[in-house]
C-alpha cells in the first residue's frame, strides 16, 4: 500500500510525463500567494482567490484545451514550522473522446492539501532523501510567498480521464467507414464486424425464427 509519500511521488511523475509545454516557464502562468501577514503568528490563516491558467496540452495522445483559468479558493494556515494550504479549483477542459473522436467539455473539479517550508522552492529536504516514507512530504517558499502553481497544475491533470468519453452511451465510429454511428447506423456493416465474439452467439440467436410460431 502506497504512503502518502508514496502517492506523492507516482502522482508528479505522472503528471510531469503530460506537463503542457516543453519545460520550466512553458505552459503555465505562475500562481503566487502572499503570505507575509499570517508568518508571525502561529495558528493564523488567511483565505484568498486562486486562478489557475494552462496553455493547450497533449494528453493521453490528444490535445486538451483549457478555455477559461480555473478557478476557486485557498485557505493557507501557519502551522508553526510550516505553512499547510487547502485548495479547491473548478473548471472546464475541451478533451477529444477516445470512442468518436469529436471534441466536448467536460467539467473538473479538484481539491488539494500541500505543505509548504521556508527555504529554497525545490530543494530536497531531508525527509526527501532518507527515504522515511513515514514523513510527510512538503514543498518549499521564499521572499513571503507560495508559489502553488506546479502543485495545482498537477492535480488538474491528475483529474482528467485517461479515455475520455463524451458520453458512456457514445457508440464511436464504424471500423471500416469511419462513419459517426451516434449520427445513425452506417448501412456498411462493419459496425456488426466489431460485435464482441462473446455476444455473437445470442446475435445469432435473436435472428433465427422462432420454430414454435
Amino acid at each position: 500500500m502506497l504512503t502518502r509519500k508514496g502517492m506523492r511521488r507516482y502522482n508528479t511523475a505522472c503528471a510531469r510525463a503530460a506537463r503542457p509545454g516543453a519545460g520550466p516557464g512553458l505552459g503555465w502562468f505562475p500562481v503566487r500567494i502572499d503570505v507575509a501577514d499570517i508568518k508571525q503568528e502561529v495558528g493564523s490563516h488567511k483565505l484568498t482567490d486562486l486562478s489557475v491558467t494552462l496553455d493547450s496540452a497533449e494528453f493521453g495522445g490528444a490535445e486538451v484545451r483549457f478555455d477559461r483559468p480555473f478557478t476557486g479558493k485557498a485557505k493557507i494556515w501557519n502551522l508553526g514550522d510550516r505553512l499547510l494550504v487547502q485548495a479547491e479549483l473548478q473548471g472546464e477542459v475541451r478533451l477529444t473522446c477516445s470512442r468518436c473522436l469529436r471534441e466536448y467539455t467536460q467539467p473538473v473539479s479538484v481539491s488539494f492539501e500541500e505543505e509548504f517550508r521556508e527555504g529554497e522552492p525545490g530543494a530536497e529536504g531531508p525527509d526527501e532523501e532518507d527515504g522515511d516514507e513515514s514523513v510527510e512530504p512538503v514543498s518549499f517558499y521564499s521572499d513571503d510567498e507560495l508559489d502553488v502553481t506546479e502543485v495545482a497544475r498537477d492535480h488538474i491533470l491528475l483529474a482528467l480521464p485517461m479515455k475520455p468519453l463524451c458520453s458512456e452511451a457514445c457508440q464511436g465510429l464504424c471500423p471500416r467507414c469511419g462513419k459517426d454511428l451516434n449520427e445513425g447506423p452506417c448501412g456498411c456493416g462493419g459496425a456488426e464486424e466489431n460485435v464482441d465474439p462473446r455476444l455473437a452467439v445470442l446475435k445469432d440467436l435473436l435472428r433465427k425464427p422462432d420454430s414454435n410460431s
